[in-house]
């Protein structure tokens, strides 16, 4: 189920641009895409993952379609990038981004693992590339930028005005009309967020409107009611199944 979280000023030209048409497009297509990708012989090591990631919901909900360029953002092993390029399908691109620090975590394994899925998987239209989440080197050119449970790490690691410098590049690589999606584990006041890797979504929400971003719609297919945000997301009582904010919002 999608909710509207707030229409703000400039909806009505929004409409009418040819960016936002094509994302309000018929997604169909893409979701076969992803269904396809999921029945293939490299997935098969992923569908525990797939019952918490739930791909089909995301890319409808995101409204993706064949053609589109979307960066990955924070993109690690690959899991959405996979999902991702199955949805765009021949025609479209991915850019699986990562940062300096991600090229050197645990010995480089998780680049590691998502060069052996774009091999593995022959995702043909990714091109996986190591930009810092503040100095993305594209301006005006993609179509969608899809950032999963990471923004908690900077927000709660650099404060409010470091991570609006990300979401400000982000802006400024997108199209106008073209959507920022966002999904992150769900924190509550007073709860050390910081350590439970957590972030409250009132504060992703007013970050995209500081950073320009409109329109803001939410998604509750990651809605978990018995997450009571109280745990390490990696506590193994709700890893993989905590309750997540998906929000999605419009450069103008």
């Amino acid at each position: 189920m999608t909710h509207l979280h707030r229409t703000l000023p400039l909806l009505a030209a929004l409409l009418l641009t040819p960016s936002l048409a094509v994302i309000a497009a018929d997604n169909s297509q893409a979701i076969a895409n992803v269904q396809a990708q999921l029945k293939t012989p490299f997935h098969q090591t992923e569908l525990e993952q797939d019952k918490s990631r739930l791909p089909l919901k995301m890319v409808e909900f995101l409204g993706i379609t064949p053609g589109m360029t979307i960066m990955d953002m924070g993109a690690g092993s690959g899991y959405s990038t996979e999902i991702l390029s199955a949805a765009v399908g021949s025609k479209g691109m991915v850019y699986a981004q990562n940062n300096h620090h991600m090229e050197t975590m645990a010995d480089g394994k998780y680049l590691k693992q998502l060069h052996d899925r774009i091999d593995g998987a022959k995702l043909t239209n990714v091109q996986a590339v190591i930009w810092e989440m503040d100095a993305i080197p594209l301006h005006n050119q993609l179509d969608m930028v899809f950032w999963g449970n990471n923004i908690h790490d900077y927000y709660n690691s650099l404060g409010e005005a470091e991570t609006l410098k990300i979401l400000k590049n982000v802006y400024q690589a997108l199209k106008p009309g073209a959507t920022f999606a966002v999904v992150d584990h769900v924190g509550s006041a007073g709860n050390n967020n910081d350590k439970l890797h957590r972030i409250e979504p009132h504060v992703i929400t007013e970050l995209l409107e500081q950073a320009g971003f409109i329109e803001q719609t939410t998604s509750d297919i990651y809605h978990n009611p018995q997450d009571n945000h109280q745990l390490s997301v990696f506590d193994e009582q709700i890893m993989g199944h905590t309750d997540r904010y998906f929000v999605k919002a419009v450069k103008p």
